[in-house]
Parts: C-alpha cells; sequence; structure tokens
C-alpha cells in the first residue's frame, strides 16, 4: 500500500506578473460590482465609502486625493451618498472654503453589508489559498500599495490636502 501523496504543485507559469495582477484584478472587480449590486451600491460609491471609513472624518480633497480621484467627480460623487443619507457633508469648522464628510450610521451599516457580502466573493476568489497563505498575500499587497501610496489608512500621514 503506497502512502497518500500530496497535491501535486504546479509549476510557475511565465506569465509576467503584471499580467496576473490585472487579470485578477478586473477578475476580483467583476465580482465585488456583482456582490454590492443588490445592495444598491456602484463600485466607486463603495470605494468611497470603505476609504471614508477607514480614514474617518476628512476633507473632500483629503478623500479624493487618497483615492487617486479628481476632486470634481469625487463631489458628484459625493452629492449621491448625502442624498441617501450615507454621508454627511458639512463646512469645515476652521477653513469655510472646504467641505468635510462623514461617514453616517446609515452608510456605517450599508458598508458593512456591502463587507459581508464582498467577503463571501473574496472567499471563492482565493479558495485555493490557505489561511496563512491569505494573510500573507494581504500582508504583501498591504506593503507593495503602501510602497505607492495607494489606499492610504487614517494613521498615514503621507496624505496631504
Amino acid at each position: 500500500m503506497t502512502a497518500p501523496s500530496a497535491p501535486e504543485e504546479r509549476p510557475v507559469a511565465s506569465t509576467e506578473l503584471s499580467t496576473l495582477l490585472a487579470g485578477l484584478g478586473r477578475e476580483a472587480t467583476a465580482r465585488v460590482r456583482r456582490a454590492i449590486r443588490p445592495l444598491g451600491l456602484g463600485a466607486q460609491q463603495y470605494l468611497v465609502l470603505s476609504q471614508l471609513k477607514e480614514l474617518g472624518p476628512t476633507s473632500q480633497a483629503r478623500l479624493a486625493l487618497a483615492l487617486g480621484m479628481d476632486p470634481s467627480n469625487l463631489a458628484t460623487l459625493a452629492g449621491e451618498l448625502v442624498d441617501r443619507g450615507l454621508v454627511d457633508r458639512c463646512r469645515n469648522e476652521s477653513d469655510r472654503r472646504r467641505y468635510e464628510l462623514t461617514l453616517t450610521p446609515a452608510g456605517t451599516t450599508l458598508l458593512s453589508r456591502a463587507a459581508d457580502a464582498i467577503g463571501e466573493t473574496e472567499h471563492e476568489l482565493l479558495g485555493a489559498l490557505d489561511a496563512d497563505q491569505v494573510r500573507q498575500l494581504v500582508a504583501l499587497l498591504r506593503r507593495t500599495a503602501d510602497g505607492i501610496d495607494l489606499c492610504p489608512t487614517a494613521d498615514d500621514s503621507s496624505c496631504s490636502e
């Protein structure tokens, strides 16, 4: 009787890293859009809400910078989210020319529901990895994103207005 063999490792393909990342990015984006569509959220709206949660109350200008988004496009998206009661927008007390955005309780609730839906689709997408590999992948992607100032976090002081 022979011992059971370990799962066979596939040889690493010669596909460029950028091609793999681009393909996975497209697939992840498509899955996320399908997951949040029933909640009445578009991908950009979700990104605005999630980045706002990460940064906390912040200026529209800082949020646009954090998202790499044109400020006028963000103003339009923020207006839609304000109209839906998901975000509050008010003048900054110290600089009346600037708007400050804050996630509302309704926005927090919807964001939580969206995160649950996205978590399910991410679990499916990363099904070939075990939990340690997923943690390692996330850590490496976070380190790479931090290296190019992508998706800054609340404690990231490099994101200025």
